[in-house]
């Protein structure tokens, strides 16, 4: 059950993005062919996450995709862009195809809790439908990053150089979920992706924690089995405390033998004992 201490609604400032502006008239047909989710599909205002994957399935990038008029956009986290544009410029060989990088983006704001895009971009950005405006809008309480943060852990939303990096498959993050359509044509890492749809399972997958603890959990932080030390079972990479719940939430991975043990001892990387969190579905809370 949803904890009544957290907000339904609200908004934050978005931190600093990057976007690639996709035009042409090969534009849709050609990054169709790069990204995980069909962008035929694509309505005008209306963002889906999708993964940049390599030829062996994994991630270069989770990056968000979205019409507006003639054009496709692409957002991604600043220190991505230079290497998302040239993984998305990569295959352009004969294709009528102009990609403009855009940096440095004006600050804008999103509220989450609403779906109302009217000629806005709507984008679930933490796990809670909302869109984004350039100014900052009247009736919200605006939110810190700190508790951003922890909206985003309860509801299992990865991110980069937390719970995404180069070595990262799709399913590992569940990203299956809302970022991959196994019903479209081919596109980059594609085998892959559909081949581990067909075994059902890989080594890790990204799960949800909750401790009772009074102070956050360091990310890197080891999970074993209860009684058995010397085991690893998975590790943390990102814990928070907010909205004056004292309990401490976590994401983290779990090898699959030990996806369904209900609670795990935690110890830091040097081994130290910190105690006990128990797994949980999202959202956590």
């Amino acid at each position: 059950m949803k904890s009544p201490a957290l907000p339904l609604s609200g908004c934050f400032r978005l931190p600093q993005r990057a976007t690639l502006v996709f035009s042409g008239p090969d534009a849709k047909r050609y990054l169709n062919g790069q990204v995980s989710i069909d962008a035929t599909r694509l309505q005008p205002f209306i963002a889906r996450p999708t993964c940049l994957l390599t030829a062996k399935g994994k991630l270069c990038a989770r990056i968000f995709i979205w019409k507006e008029n003639e054009n496709f956009i692409v957002e991604t986290e600043p220190e991505l862009a230079e290497a998302v544009q040239i993984r998305l410029e990569r295959y352009i060989i004969a294709d009528d195809v102009t990609v403009t990088l855009q940096e440095n983006m004006p600050a804008s704001y999103h509220v989450f809790g609403i779906e109302n895009n009217d000629g806005r971009v709507a984008i679930n950005r933490i796990g809670i439908p909302g869109f984004d405006t350039p100014e900052k809008p009247n009736g919200f309480t605006e939110l810190p990053l700190e508790a951003v943060e922890f909206l985003r852990i309860n509801h299992g939303v990865p991110a980069w150089s937390h719970e995404l990096n180069e070595d990262t498959l799709p399913q590992e993050a569940r990203l299956e979920n809302t970022a991959v359509d196994f019903d479209k044509g081919c596109y980059v890492g594609q085998e892959v992706v559909s081949r581990l749809k067909s075994v059902g399972r890989v080594n890790k997958r990204l799960h949800g924690f909750i401790g009772s603890f009074d102070h956050p959990l360091p990310a890197g932080a080891k999970l074993h089995p209860l009684g058995q030390p010397e085991i690893i079972a998975g590790y943390l990479t990102n814990t928070s405390q907010h909205f004056g719940i004292a309990q401490t939430i976590a994401l983290g991975y779990l090898q699959r033998q030990f996806e369904d043990l209900p609670r795990l001892v935690v110890c830091s990387e040097n081994g130290h004992l910190l105690g006990e969190v128990e797994r949980r579905e999202f959202p956590i809370l």
